[in-house]
């Protein structure tokens, strides 16, 4: 492999890309009657409002395709993994037994109950330790996928529930990498939390691993800070929402979801829309329309509802044949028992209400157990006179905002559980509170007869703020949030941007020195000031790195062979050049390069390499001196991610006796001995003299940073080229900044460590 590719995979790291991670990706895969397989997209807020991202093809989206990999050859397997990454789409793929564990089983049987303060059923009670089980495994499939996609700067957004252990299992394999953790549902009260949820603590932990936590409304934000509390595992800063742990601080913020407000509003003029309104304005020419559209879940409070309803019939017997209840369930969870017992009660209810109050001409409750196309669903917003929407725990709920969107003459009144998260956003609807049922009834008795002015105001001045903090809003407000966060770790909290009048202070310092040392990173300081193809440095660097050699010691540390070096410095020879993370060092005067470990295990690895290149058609192999390198961007996602597992399991007995170390990187695994880092050699250099000037740049992106390694003094000045992570004190963005800091020192005396 040319050693320019190299370079340029390490160069990259600079530009964070993005990964995001749910439990279901934002396309969906399924097999026909005839096999054959159909890719498609899902329809879904998140996938909404995230499209923007998914369509750079450095970003890249994680998660599960909806297809148990029982029912897949290894040849369907690889067609998916092909077909989705078309969409920059990457599969996790599970069996049916860790689907029903996993899924039905921890994630929907004991924590979707818990954290809408539902009972858990004394069968998943019974089951929960296999369940926790197949939960952690499952998070751990996600991470290997994670590591074998993502480089070690890169931002990881990890979505819900299903995945709450997943940020920390990432911390612990990537010290560096900016972790987000959304949570869609709401976060539970921190007593329910601890009295009622074995392995709570390890739940709490998982999500500590991220930088940022985000939840819809404050209320989840304080109650997630109470658990953290009430564990003891960090201190708390309720007034810049802040968790302060011994190595980091991980901000918690509100996010409240939001909608694609503006497809919504179109669609109240799309034809096939007004044909639909039509239709259904003949089925009720006079009666007034409640709406409750919702999963067929526990939470949503679904019989409680209808119950209300027979309420408001028997006590307003004025409503009889003047309004209709439409109720609009969509399936959910079939396979789990507890939703098929809903489900039988509900249509019990339904049934009764019916028989009790209806007539030949008027049906009280028109019920629908099913999922509406877009166009349609849309249409019952327009007609409804009123949204009764009264969950008995929801994360946001966005059919209250769906329903206000579809309304462009603002006909419409919101009735809404205050135990919705949009019940602190939508302070304009009729606020109800479903553990008091009488509420439920006086709120719909209100809706029916609020007046025309009323309910046109209040509802333009809710499809103001829903139109202001829409999906994209939401989104882009996280992403914005999570690169800020990166910046305010302990070690990187300090990071401050390098100014003029701090780098004239470096100057001063540098010149009244009686010895110094400064290193460099090759890759963000060097290579980028080079232009592809071009022998030796541009006149400038060559000039000011000459005046400085004649000056000071200078170092060049680099994860690069010894012939690049040779071909870009080594005309100097009053610099020190260390190759391949310190494996191989080259001093001032020597044209010999000293080595620190033997070749001898290579030949064992490199007879697994080779045969995985062959085998996984794109992989390439790239042979350094004392390290070797699989590259895999060009290979089959499916092939490759199955491969780096495969070699991982071969490897690592080889790794253990001849003390190798496996680097999982950004499309590449690097095998190379262990002991050597950029760090620890940057320090042995330093230790070589009593130097009173330190200056140390570089970029992170090695997993044994330069900045951690090195274990730099309090009176080393660090800088950081580029956004991120760090543990450095000083930051610059661009490597001609640091040039014009080299510039300043030419007519000083200094050491320079330069890493690559």
């Amino acid at each position: 492999m040319p050693l320019e590719r190299s370079a340029k995979a390490v160069g990259s790291l600079l530009n964070q890309s993005l990964i995001i991670v749910s439990n279901r990706l934002p396309v969906s895969v399924k097999k026909g009657d005839d096999g054959r397989m159909e890719v498609f997209p899902s329809v879904g807020g998140l996938a909404t409002g995230l499209s923007s991202y998914t369509k750079n093809a450095d970003n890249k989206w994680i998660g599960w395709p909806g297809i148990p990999s029982n029912d897949l050859t290894e040849d369907e397997k690889r067609f998916i993994s092909e077909e989705l990454r078309q969409h920059n789409c990457y599969p996790v793929f599970l069996t049916q037994d860790q689907l029903n564990d996993f899924y039905n089983g921890y994630s929907n049987s004991i924590l979707w109950p818990l954290f809408h303060d539902l009972p858990v059923t004394e069968a998943a009670i019974r089951e929960r330790d296999r369940f926790w089980n197949a939960y952690q495994q499952v998070n751990r499939l996600f991470l290997e996928v994670i590591l074998a996609l993502s480089g070690p700067e890169d931002a990881v957004w990890i979505h819900d529930y299903q995945l709450m252990t997943l940020p920390d299992m990432l911390r612990q394999a990537r010290q560096l990498v900016n972790i987000g953790f959304f949570l869609h549902i709401p976060f539970p009260a921190a007593q329910n939390f601890a009295d009622h949820l074995k392995w709570g603590a390890d739940l709490v932990a998982g999500l500590l691993g991220a930088d940022l936590v985000g939840f819809h409304v404050h209320s989840y934000m304080d109650n997630f800070m109470a658990a953290v509390e009430s564990y003891g595992m960090g201190t708390i800063d309720k007034d810049n929402a802040r968790i302060t742990l011994p190595d980091r601080i991980v901000q918690v913020a509100e996010f409240p979801i939001g909608i694609d407000y503006k497809r919504y509003m179109r669609a109240s003029k799309d034809p096939a829309v007004l044909q639909e309104l039509a239709r259904l304005k003949e089925m009720f020419p006079t009666q007034k329309v409640i709406l409750t559209v919702d999963r067929l879940d526990p939470s949503k409070g679904l019989v409680e509802r209808a119950a209300a309803y027979q309420t408001l019939l028997q006590e307003y017997p004025n409503f009889h044949g003047k309004v209709t209840l439409m109720m609009l369930v969509v399936p959910s969870r079939t396979e789990i028992e507890a939703y098929k017992n809903l489900k039988s009660r509900l249509e019990e209810l339904v049934e009764d209400i019916n028989k009790t109050f209806g007539n030949e001409s008027w049906t009280p409750v028109v019920y629908m157990y099913k999922s509406l196309p877009f166009e349609r669903l849309n249409a019952l917003y327009q007609l409804a006179d009123v949204a009764f929407i009264a969950p008995w725990r929801d994360g946001m709920n966005l059919v209250a905002k769906e329903y206000l969107a579809s309304k462009p003459n603002k006909d419409g009144v919101l009735v809404l559980s205050k135990t919705a998260g949009a019940a602190e956003e939508l302070t304009d609807a009729v606020i109800v509170d479903p553990a008091r049922p009488e509420t439920l009834v006086s709120g719909l008795v209100r809706a029916l007869k609020m007046p025309a002015e009323e309910f046109r105001r209040r509802a333009g001045s809710m499809q103001q703020q829903i139109q202001n903090a829409d999906i994209h809003n939401w989104a882009n407000s996280f992403i914005n949030a999570l690169h800020s966060t990166a910046d305010n770790q302990e070690g990187g909290a300090h990071t401050l941007g390098l100014t003029g009048r701090q780098a004239a202070k470096l100057n001063r310092r540098f010149g009244a020195a009686s010895s110094q040392l400064v290193l460099l990173d090759y890759d963000c300081v060097i290579a980028p000031l080079t232009p592809a193809g071009m022998e030796g440095l541009p006149a400038e660097l060559h000039e000011i790195l000459k005046e400085l050699s004649v000056q000071a010691d200078i170092v060049i540390v680099s994860g690069q062979t010894q012939s690049l070096l040779e071909e870009k410095l080594g005309g100097f020879d009053n610099i020190t050049l260390v190759a391949e993370h310190g494996l191989f060092e080259r001093l001032p005067g020597e044209k010999s390069w000293k080595s620190y470990r033997g070749t001898d295990w290579q030949a064992k690895v490199l007879e697994h390499l080779e045969k995985f290149t062959e085998k996984v058609q794109g992989a390439e192999l790239e042979k350094k001196d004392c390290s070797l390198v699989w590259h895999y961007d060009k290979a089959s996602s499916y092939d490759a991610q199955n491969a780096v597992l495969e070699l991982k399991r071969v490897i690592g007995p080889l790794a253990g006796v001849w003390k190798l170390d496996v680097l999982q990187g950004s499309m590449f695994l690097e095998v190379r001995p262990k002991g050597r880092s950029k760090g620890s050699t940057a320090k042995e250099m330093a230790a070589r003299n009593q130097y009173d000037f330190v200056l140390v740049v570089g970029d992170d992106s090695d997993d044994c940073s330069l900045f951690v390694d090195g274990d730099w003094p309090e009176e080393a000045v660090t800088v950081k080229v580029g956004p991120g992570r760090t543990g450095a004190r000083l930051r610059v963005f661009r490597p001609e900044e640091v040039l014009g800091l080299l510039r300043s020192f030419k007519a000083s005396g200094s050491v320079l460590a330069v890493s690559a």
